[in-house]
């Protein structure tokens, strides 16, 4: 009994250490494959964050671990005019992309070292 309670705990332990993990996102936007901006974001796993530059662009998006390596990203940008909020599974360490009528979206995900 003991040992499965260990094993519960443990279990419970790790969900709660990923539930807090930390993520840098290093973003690229183009526009018509100009670039636009590359922000560098810190976020917490399940928290939103944002960045905006004047009328340049807006760009948010949240982070949640899916396993030890991939996460899923729902991104909301703004971008030339044009609105786009694609939700995105990303493997950490790679970058992924989207190109929608010439405005582009480029991440490259990996855990924060702190």
């Amino acid at each position: 009994m003991k040992k499965l309670i260990a094993i519960v705990a443990l279990l419970g332990f790790a969900s709660f250490a990923q539930a807090n993990d930390s993520f840098v996102v290093n973003a690229k936007f183009y526009d018509n494959k100009n670039l636009i901006g590359s922000p560098v974001l810190v976020v917490n796993s399940n928290e939103e964050a944002s960045v905006s530059v004047d009328n340049s662009y807006s760009f948010a998006l949240t982070v949640t671990p899916i396993d030890d390596f991939t996460v899923s990203l729902a991104t909301d940008l703004k971008l030339g005019g044009k609105h786009m909020a694609p939700s995105l599974v990303v493997e950490l360490g790679k970058e992924a992309s989207i190109n929608i009528d010439g405005k582009e979206l480029s991440v490259l995900v990996s855990k924060s070292s702190s």
